[in-house]
C-alpha cells in the first residue's frame, strides 16, 4: 500500500527543510527567511510532523531536519492547542518512536518528545502533576526497556537522557523505581543498551551529585564501571569518556555512598590513564578524576596507603616510559619554547596540547598539594630516591623530575629533609644522560623557589653546579639552568652570590649574545635580573653592560619577540630595585619610554610588563616617579575599570546552523548571546593594580590629587568575581593611606598604644581614607577565598600599625569577630575544607594565609594594648589550638610565634593566662623537633619574663633547663637553626635582666657568651649586648671571670663586617676599651 501524499503544507515544508540540508550558504539563508513566517504559526506543527513521517517520500537528512527545527519551535505552540490535539500529537509521536527505522531520525524525535515532555511538566507548579504530564510516555518508556528487541530497549534509555532535567526534578517519587530500570539496563545482554543506559543514567547522576537523592542511584556507580571498563577494553571512547565526565561531577559529591566508591573509581580511572590505545583527552579526562579526587576527598585518599600508592606508582611509571622531557612542565606555556625544541630528541608532541608526561606531573603536582602531607610524602620520595639509584636513565629521570615536582605541595616536609633530599639532586645534575641533567635542574628550580630559605644554605655547592650546567652540550639544560639561578637567586643575599659573581654575569650576557633561542633567551634574561637582586649594589658595576645588552632587546617590534622585549623591561625593573635610585637614574627614562610604547602595541603581554616595570620603578624613583603621575594613574584606572567579560555569540549546538529558527521573540536580534571572559585581561588589570599601589606607596603627596578616582576603582574591583583581582586589590587598598599621611603628617604618625580617649592623630582627609579602605578590607576578610583573606589582614595590620588604635576603633567589633572566626576555622573560606569528609584538623596542613591572620593577633596587642586582654579567653584557645604537637611544624612555630608577640605587647596583661596557656606552650615548645618552634618558644619565655617581671621568677629555673639544649644545636644547618640558638641568648638576656638575683650567672654566661655574637637574628642585637652592659657596669663578677670571652664577643660584634648597627657598633668599641 502506497504512503498517502503529503498534504500542501507539508509539500511546502519538506522543500524548504530539504533546502536547509544543502551546501550552499544562499539556499539556507533564502529557507530560514522563507520559513520564519510560517513556523510562527501553529499549523506548522502537524505539517513538520508530517514530514518527518513521510519515510518513504523524504529523504531522511530532511526528516531529520523536520524533528530538530520542531523541536525548537514546539514549546511556543502547545500552549496554544486544545487537550484533545495535545493528546493525539504526543500519541503520534510515540507512535513515529515505535516505527523509524533511521537512527537520526529517532534521536531527533527522541529529543522532540524530551522538549514536550519539559514542556508539560514546567507548565504546572503541583508537582505530582507536573510527574503525571504525560503519563503514556513513562509508561512508554518502562514497556520499552522490558522489550524483547535490543533497538526498543535502547530507545527507552535515549527517551531518559534527553529528560534527564525533567526527570531530575519532577520524577523523584519513581527514583527507586528508575535506579531498577537502569540497573537493568547496565547488564543487559546488548552492548548497545549497555551503553545508552550508561550514557542516560551518568547524566542524571551529574545532575544529582549534590542532591541527596543520589544516594538512590549510588549503588550503581559499580555496574556502570563494569560496562566501562569493558568498553576500554573494546576501545569504545565515547563510553569511557562519558562515564569519566560523570565521575568527574560525582567527585565533588559530599555523599558518604559515592565516597565509598572512591577506591574502584579510581582504579578505573588509573587503568584509563595508563591506557596508550586511548586518545590522549580521554587518558586527561581519568587523570582529572583522579586530581578532583584528592581536592574534594584528600584525607580520605590519603588514608587509604594502598590506593594512593597504587596511584603514584602509576605516575611514575608514566614519566618513565614516556619519551618527553620530564621538565617541560616549565615551559609547556611558553611558544619559544615548543618552536625552539620541538625538533629536539626527546620532545615529546602534544596531542590537543597535552602531552603523557604532562598529564602525568600535573595529577602528582595536585595530589602533592591537597594530600595531607603525612601521607603523601613518604611515599613519593621514597620512590623518588629508589629510582634515583637506578641503572636506568628513564628511572632515573622520573626519580628526579617527581621530587620537583612535589617541591610546591610537598614544601614543609622537604624543607625539613633537604639535608637527606639535596646530595641526590646534586649528583643527578651531573649525570651522564641529558634528560636526567635536564630533570634535575627542573628539581633544583622548584625546590630554590618553594624551599626558601632553607635551601639557601646550600648556596656554595649550588651556584658552581647550576654555572658548570649554563656550558651544558643541551640547550634544554642550559635554559633549564637559567630558572634554577632566576628561582635560587631571588632570596638569595649579596655573601651568597658573591663569589660567583662575575664570572656568572659574563658567562649569562655570553649566552645571551651567542643563543638564536628565543627560550634560552628569555630565561637568561630572567636570570640576570634574578642575580642583579641577589648582589644588590654589588650589581653596580655591571649595570652599564647588561643596560646596554638590554636596550638592545627592548626595542624588538616582532610579535613573536614581544615576550623577550617584555623579559628585558622586567630585567631593567629587577635591576632599579638591586642597586637604587643612584645608580639607575641614567636609565629611568629609556626605560619608561621604553614601557609606555609598550602600551601602544596590542599584546596584553606587553602592558603586563610595563606595568610590572612601573611599579618597580615607583618604588626605587619614589618622589622622581611623580612627574609620571598625571599620564599614568587615568590609563591605569581606566585598565582597572575594564570588564574581563564581554557578550559573543553562542556556540551553535547540533542543527545550530538553524538557530535563526529558534522559538524567540527577537530573532532578528542576531541569536543567543553568551559571557566570555578574557583571561588575559584579568592578569592585566592585577598588573595595573599593583602599578597604582606602589605609586601610592612611594610617591608621597604627590598621589593625593588621584586618591579619588583610585579609590572608587579599587572598591568596585574589590567586589570583582575573580579572586586573582581581589587579591591583588586587598593588597593594594592599604597604600591608599600612605599618600594621605605624607602629606597632612610629613610621612609619620605618632600614637599611643590603646589610647583612644583622647584626640585623634588623624587630619580629616587620613581619617576619611582610612575609614573607607579598613571598611573595605574589613568585608573581605569574609571573602571565599583564602589568598583574598589573607592579603585583607595584612592591609588591615598595616594600616592600623601606621595609624594606630584610630583607625581600628570604627571597624573594632567587625575585625576582631572575623579574625576569631577564621581561628575558629569558621570563616567562610574555610567551610568547604570538609566537604564530603568526616575527619577531624588532625591532619590538615599549614594553611599559608593563617600566617597573616596570626600577624594581625599580634598587632592588636600592639595597637590595642590593654583593650585586647579582655579578648584573652576567647582568642588563646582557638591560637593554641595550632601549638598542638598533631599539627605541623608551621603551624606550631605560628603559634607560639603569636603567644610570643601578645607577650611582648601585653607584659603584665597576660599573668592570668601565664600558667594554663603561655608558660606550658613555650615550655613544650622548647622541646620541640622544629629549630622554628624552638627559636619562637624562646622568644615567647624571655619576653613573658621581661613583661611578668618578678611574679614568676620562681619558675626561672625550669625555663632555663628547657632553654639549655638550643644552645646546643648546630648552627651550621642553616639560618633557623641559627635563629634558634640567637632567640635562646636573647631570652636569657631577657631573664637576667628582668631578674639577675634568679639567675645562676656563673653556669649561664659562659654558655650564653659561647653563642655570640648573634648570627642570624640581628633584631635581638640590642637586647643581649644592653645586658652585657648593663652587667659590665655593675662590675658582676661572673662576667669579670668571662673577661677575654666577652671581650671576644665585642670584638667580632663591633668589627667592619658585623651586620650590628652603627650606634650599637660604637657602643661595643667603647665597652671594649673599658674592658682592655
Amino acid at each position: 500500500m502506497a504512503a498517502p501524499a503529503l498534504s500542501a503544507d507539508a509539500t511546502q515544508m519538506a522543500t524548504y527543510l530539504s533546502a536547509l540540508t544543502q551546501p550552499d550558504t544562499n539556499l539556507i539563508r533564502q529557507a530560514e527567511v522563507a520559513l520564519k513566517p510560517i513556523l510562527k504559526k501553529p499549523e506548522c506543527v502537524p505539517a513538520m510532523i508530517e514530514v518527518v513521517k513521510a519515510q518513504t517520500a523524504q529523504d531522511e537528512g530532511t526528516r531529520h531536519v523536520a524533528a530538530i527545527v520542531l523541536r525548537k519551535r514546539i514549546s511556543g505552540h502547545m500552549t496554544k492547542f486544545d487537550v484533545p490535539t495535545k493528546t493525539a500529537l504526543k500519541a503520534e509521536l510515540l507512535s513515529v518512536l515505535q516505527t523509524e527505522n533511521s537512527r537520526p531520525v529517532r534521536n531527533g524525535v527522541v529529543a522532540l518528545v524530551a522538549a514536550i515532555c519539559k514542556h508539560e511538566a514546567e507548565e504546572t507548579t503541583d508537582a505530582a502533576q507536573a510527574a503525571a504530564g504525560w503519563p503514556e510516555l513513562f509508561q512508554f518508556v518502562a514497556a520499552a526497556a522490558g522489550d524483547a528487541h535490543p533497538e526498543a530497549r535502547e530507545l527507552a534509555f535515549l527517551l531518559l537522557g534527553e529528560m534527564t532535567e525533567t526527570v531530575g526534578i519532577h520524577l523523584k517519587p519513581q527514583f527507586a523505581t528508575l535506579s531498577s530500570l537502569f540497573a537493568a539496563g547496565l547488564v543487559d545482554s546488548d552492548p548497545k543498551v549497555q551503553n545508552s543506559a550508561v550514557k542516560a543514567l551518568g547524566l542524571l547522576m551529574s545532575y544529582l551529585a549534590d542532591e541527596e537523592e543520589i544516594d538512590t542511584f549510588a549503588p550503581l556507580v559499580q555496574p556502570v564501571l563494569t560496562v566501562a571498563e569493558a568498553c576500554r577494553a573494546r576501545h569504545d571512547e565515547e563510553v569511557v569518556s562519558t562515564t569519566l565526565d560523570v565521575l568527574y561531577d560525582l567527585s565533588f559529591s559530599p555523599s558518604p555512598s559515592i565516597a565509598a566508591h572512591m577506591g574502584t573509581i579510581i582504579q578505573f580511572a588509573q587503568l584509563c590513564m595508563s591506557d596508550s590505545n586511548l586518545e590522549m583527552a580521554v587518558r586527561d579526562s581519568a587523570a582529572l578524576v583522579v586530581a578532583t579526587m584528592a581536592e574534594s576527598k584528600p584525607k580520605h585518599l590519603g588514608r587509604d596507603t594502598a590506593l594512593l600508592t597504587g596511584i603514584v606508582e602509576t605516575i611514575f611509571n608514566l614519566i618513565e616510559t614516556s619519551d618527553g622531557s620530564a621538565a617541560g612542565a616549565l615551559f609547556e606555556s611558553n611558544p619559544a619554547w615548543k618552536e625552539d625544541f620541538e625538533d629536539q630528541e626527546g620532545y615529546e608532541a602534544e596531542e590537543n596540547g597535552i602531552t603523557e608526561t604532562g598529564m602525568a606531573q600535573g595529577t602528582l603536582d595536585m595530589l602533592a598539594c591537597e594530600i595531607p602531607k603525612k601521607y603523601i610524602f613518604e611515599p613519593v620520595v621514597s620512590r623518588c630516591m629508589a629510582r634515583l639509584g637506578s641503572a636506568d636513565p628513564n628511572q632515573r629521570k622520573a626519580g628526579i623530575a617527581c621530587l620537583g615536582v612535589i617541591a610546591e605541595g610537598c614544601a614543609e616536609p622537604l624543607r625539613e629533609n633537604l639535608a637527606q633530599v639535596m646530595p641526590h639532586v646534586f649528583k643527578t645534575a651531573g649525570d651522564s644522560d641529558a634528560r636526567v641533567r635536564e630533570c634535575a635542574c627542573f628539581a633544583l628550580g622548584q625546590i630554590s623557589e618553594h624551599c626558601q630559605p632553607e635551601v639557601l644554605s646550600y648556596s656554595s655547592q649550588i651556584l658552581p653546579i647550576v654555572f658548570a650546567l649554563l656550558d651544558d652540550s643541551n640547550i634544554a639544560v642550559q635554559a633549564t639552568s637559567c630558572y634554577v639561578l632566576e628561582m635560587f637567586c631571588e632570596r638569595l643575599e649579596p655573601e651568597g652570590v658573591r663569589p660567583l659573581l662575575d664570572p656568572l654575569v659574563r658567562k649569562l650576557a655570553a649566552m645571551l649574545e651567542a643563543t638564536s633561542k628565543r627560550s634560552v633567551q628569555e630565561m637568561t634574561v630572567a636570570a640576570l635580573a634574578a642575580t642583579a637582586v641577589a648582589a644588590e649594589e654589588e650589581f653596580a658595576p655591571y649595570v652599564v653592560g647588561v643596560a646596554s645588552l638590554m636596550s638592545k632587546l627592548m626595542e624588538l617590534k616582532d610579535e613573536k619577540t614581544y615576550s623577550l622585549r617584555g623579559r628585558a623591561l622586567e630585567c631593567m625593573g629587577h635591576i632599579a630595585i638591586a642597586v637604587g635610585k643612584d645608580h639607575f637614574r641614567p636609565y629611568f627614562s629609556p626605560t619608561m619610554q621604553c614601557a609606555c610604547e609598550g602600551l601602544t602595541y596590542d599584546s596584553t603581554d606587553l602592558h603586563e610588563f610595563a606595568y610590572a616595570a612601573f611599579a618597580n620603578l615607583a618604588k626605587v624613583m619614589g618622589d622622581e616617579f611623580a612627574p609620571v603621575l598625571a599620564e599614568l594613574v587615568p590609563h591605569l584606572v581606566t585598565v582597572i575599570g575594564q570588564e574581563e567579560g564581554q557578550f559573543e555569540h553562542a556556540e551553535e549546538e547540533q542543527g545550530g546552523q538553524f538557530s535563526g529558527l529558534d522559538d524567540s521573540d527577537n530573532e532578528d536580534e542576531g541569536g543567543n548571546l553568551v559571557m566570555h571572559i578574557r583571561t588575559a585581561l584579568l592578569e592585566t588589570k592585577k598588573g595595573g593594580i599593583t602599578a597604582v599601589g606602589e605609586m601610592a606607596a612611594h610617591t608621597g603627596a604627590a598621589f593625593v590629587p588621584y586618591m579619588g578616582e583610585v579609590m572608587t576603582v579599587l572598591l568596585k574591583a574589590a567586589d570583582n568575581w575573580h579572586p586573582l583581582i581581589k587579591t591583588e586589590v586587598a593588597d593594594a587598598m592599604a597604600s591608599l593611606v600612605v599618600p594621605c599621611v605624607a602629606q597632612d603628617h610629613n610621612g609619620t604618625l605618632s600614637w599611643e598604644k590603646g589610647d583612644i580617649s583622647g584626640p585623634s592623630p588623624l587630619s580629616a582627609n587620613t581619617t576619611q581614607a582610612v575609614n573607607v579602605i579598613m571598611k573595605a578590607l574589613v568585608t573581605m576578610m569574609k571573602d571565599d577565598t583564602k589568598e583574598v583573606v589573607g592579603k585583607a589582614c595584612e592591609g588591615i595590620q598595616s594600616i592600623i600599625e601606621l595609624c594606630g588604635p584610630h583607625a581600628l576603633s570604627p571597624v573594632a567589633n567587625d575585625c576582631l569577630e572575623n579574625t576569631y572566626a577564621l581561628l575558629a576555622k569558621e570563616a567562610p573560606c574555610q567551610q568547604l575544607e570538609a566537604y564530603g569528609e568526616e575527619f577531624g584538623d588532625e591532619d590538615d596542613d599549614h594553611d599559608a594565609f593563617m600566617t597573616s591572620v596570626c600577624d594581625l593577633v599580634g598587632s592588636f596587642g600592639r595597637v590595642m594594648g590593654p583593650h585586647f586582654v579582655q579578648y584573652l579567653p576567647k582568642f588563646l584557645p582557638a591560637i593554641c589550638a595550632y601549638a598542638k604537637s598533631s599539627r605541623p611544624p608551621s603551624d606550631r612555630s605560628m603559634a607560639i610565634g603569636c603567644l610570643g608577640e601578645l607577650a611582648q605587647e601585653l607584659g603584665s596583661g597576660i599573668a592570668d593566662h601565664w600558667t594554663t596557656v603561655f608558660y606550658p606552650a613555650a615550655i613544650a615548645g622548647l622541646a620541640d623537633s622544629d629549630d622554628s618552634v624552638k627559636r619562637n618558644s624562646a622568644f615567647c619565655i624571655g619576653v613573658s619574663c621581661e613583661g611578668l617581671g618578678e611574679s614568676i621568677t620562681s619558675q626561672y629555673a625550669e625555663m632555663l633547663q628547657a632553654l639549655s639544649p638550643l644552645f646546643g644545636v648546630d648552627i651550621s644547618e642553616g639560618d633557623t637553626a641559627a635563629a634558634c640558638v640567637d632567640n635562646a641568648s636573647a631570652a636569657v638576656a631577657r631573664m637576667i635582666t628582668s631578674s639577675p638575683a634568679h639567675v645562676p650567672m656563673a653556669q649561664v654566661l659562659p654558655v650564653m657568651l659561647k653563642a655570640l655574637p648573634l648570627k642570624n637574628d640581628m633584631t635581638e642585637n640590642e637586647t643581649v649586648y644592653n645586658c652585657l652592659f648593663g652587667l659590665l657596669q655593675q662590675n658582676q663578677p661572673d662576667l669579670a671571670a668571662n673577661k677575654l670571652e666577652l671581650s671576644r664577643v665585642f670584638g667580632e660584634a663591633a668589627s667592619e663586617a658585623s651586620k650590628v648597627d652603627d650606634e650599637l657598633k660604637e657602643k661595643l668599641k667603647l665597652a671594649l676599651q673599658s674592658l682592655n
